[in-house]
């Protein structure tokens, strides 16, 4: 019988074994250089479409596991060409890897001209969309983080939307800005930030690239050093991004449609405790309190009989009977108050064609983002549309225009006290003992923390913004000789901003001066006009010179009004 049950044992592990070893194979090879037949080391090796990878040791050699069915190999490396093989039934493949010299042929955005790889002499670094994952961020700057060497990105604010501490090279200055110039289609744009509320309310700042739709851009040209730079002059001392968006190309009609959803949570790090074991911790810090300040042992050399004998302070009370702690609930979690499941939805249309005379395209976004903050919310609607028209051999017209309305609903992100508290501060200090609100409809607050606000209470208040923006250029290029191009440009940069707030009686500053009303509004128009000549030529086959000479001059008109109010009756 024993030997009639390690058989059927036997017999189930082959069968076992067989059915794993069916599931994946292993494939090895080498990856070498075509240059001098050498083995490659830190070769990528992809499973096309999966998340299945290895890499070749110094000798090139590597192992992977891939899974059953029809699969390719990405060969990848940097300075050499992609390679995709299929893999079929094979368990060794060896491959050859070609330089890629070509790319040094790739034109890169610098100042008012382009230049090929090859000819930079400046610290310059480009980034296509194509290879970036577009997120769920409403903007690109975002998505750039470890894209781009000695270019340092970091989030200031929690809002939706919310903005952007952009430094290249690491530039800082203690009075001045250390944001870089931003140049959209040849137009340096200027921050548009929702105006202030007034008082101790702060509900953050906003990216400046939210108006513009991450797959509307076609590159992005980081400009570093100050060779690179200079041409901007002044506004350009700590670095300079160019963003280049997408254009109409020569061919059929052609509609591009693409959504996402994605949802997010509160990635809660904090355990709260019941109210009951919250109790009972509270009974034992105040029973060490007192022992503290009567110096029982280890804290004197008085034992606990001498010291209530002898109290400093009187004697010891706990806070909360034992009867108490038996009969509460679990007390008010105040993170699950203010808190819930975001949510990100986006919708992307996007028309283009043209014939060899005449290009086009024309796209729409529609981006809607529910914070995780309950009371933050972001919603843009954008449209875009370029068209380039060849008018004669020596004479073609461009013309940008870029229209976006971004909707936000702001709630406090602080880091003071009162309103300016910011909402999940207030919701990790305050104690579960404290209800969120009371039978009287009231918000009561921690009596030993008197300016900390009810965290439920913050979500009474009502803080809207409204960003209007119009970026439109167009440009006339002449060449009335072979190697002279003439740029002839004109534009405008123009933003209307609204806010209105309301601080009611509800919270702690609003109670103290009876409520407090809020409207500011501002509009920025910012005009450009330039004219540029720029002489290319290229001699002894290798060699290319080239000279830029223009004029540029850009005008800003600012108006800013606000009106608040407080002491209302309700």
């Amino acid at each position: 019988m024993r030997l009639i049950q390690r058989n059927l044992l036997l017999v189930l592990g082959l069968c076992f074994g067989l059915a794993v070893n069916a599931q994946t194979r292993t494939i090895s090879g080498t990856v070498t250089s075509a240059k001098d037949g050498k083995g490659l080391g830190g070769v990528s090796v992809q499973v096309k479409g999966l998340s299945i990878g290895a890499g070749t040791n110094a000798n090139g050699t590597y192992t992977i596991n891939v899974p059953s069915g029809d699969q390719t190999l990405v060969f990848t490396s940097v300075g050499f060409g992609t390679i995709e093989v299929p893999a079929g039934t094979r368990t060794s493949i060896d491959v050859t890897l070609t330089e890629a010299d070509q790319t040094l042929d790739d034109v890169v955005v610098v100042g008012y001209g382009t230049q090929r790889k090859r000819d930079l002499t400046g610290a310059v670094s480009q980034v296509k969309t194509k290879d970036l994952v577009l997120s769920s961020s409403p903007e690109i700057g975002s998505m750039l983080r470890g894209k781009v060497a000695g270019l340092t990105i970091r989030q200031n604010s929690a809002q939706p939307g919310g903005g952007l501490d952009i430094l290249v090279r690491g530039a800082g200055s203690v009075n001045a800005s250390n944001a870089p110039l931003i140049v959209v289609d040849g137009f340096p744009i200027t921050d548009l930030q929702q105006p202030g509320s007034g008082g101790r309310y702060e509900a953050g700042s906003q990216s400046i690239l939210n108006s513009f739709n991450p797959n509307d851009i076609e590159s992005i040209d980081v400009l570093k050093d100050a060779s690179s730079t200079a041409i901007y002059g002044s506004r350009a001392a700590n670095g300079v991004i160019l963003i280049t968006t997408k254009r109409g190309a020569e061919g059929r009609v052609r509609v591009d449609y693409s959504n996402n959803f994605s949802v997010q949570k509160y990635n809660n790090p904090f355990d709260v405790l019941p109210l009951n074991e919250w109790m009972q911790l509270r009974n034992v810090a105040g029973q060490e309190q007192w022992d503290f300040e009567n110096g029982v042992i280890p804290y004197g050399t008085r034992t606990r009989e001498e010291a209530l004998a002898n109290p400093v302070n009187g004697l010891y009370r706990r806070l909360y009977t034992q009867n108490a702690i038996n009969n509460v609930g679990r007390g008010t979690d105040w993170i699950d108050l203010v808190t819930r499941d975001g949510s990100t939805s986006q919708h992307n249309l996007s028309m283009s064609g043209g014939t060899k005379l005449t290009k086009y395209l024309v796209s729409g976004n529609f981006f809607d983002q529910n914070g995780i903050v309950k009371n933050s919310d972001f919603r843009r609607y954008s449209i875009r549309a370029n068209i380039d028209q060849e008018i004669n051999r020596f004479v073609k017209l461009g013309i940008n225009l870029t229209s976006s309305r971004i909707d936000n609903n702001n709630t406090q992100l602080g880091g003071q006290q009162y309103e300016n508290s910011g909402i999940i501060r207030a919701a990790i200090q305050q104690g579960p003992h404290i209800q969120a609100i009371d039978e009287d409809g009231n918000y009561p607050i921690n009596p030993q923390l008197a300016v900390q606000p009810n965290p439920f209470s913050l979500l009474t208040i009502t803080d809207k913004s409204r960003l209007e923006r119009t970026l439109g250029n167009v440009f006339l290029d002449i060449t009335p000789v072979k190697g002279l191009l003439v740029r002839l440009k004109a534009g405008i940069d123009r933003g209307i901003t609204k806010r209105n707030s309301y601080v009611p009686t509800t919270t702690l500053n609003g109670a103290l001066e009876g409520g407090r009303a809020f409207i500011s509004n501002s509009e920025n128009d910012d005009y450009l006009t330039e004219a540029t000549a720029t002489y290319t030529t290229t001699f002894k086959t290798d060699h290319r010179f080239e000279i830029l000479g223009g004029v540029s001059q850009q005008k800003f008109n600012y108006k800013f009004n606000s009106e608040g109010a407080n002491g209302f009756i309700t």
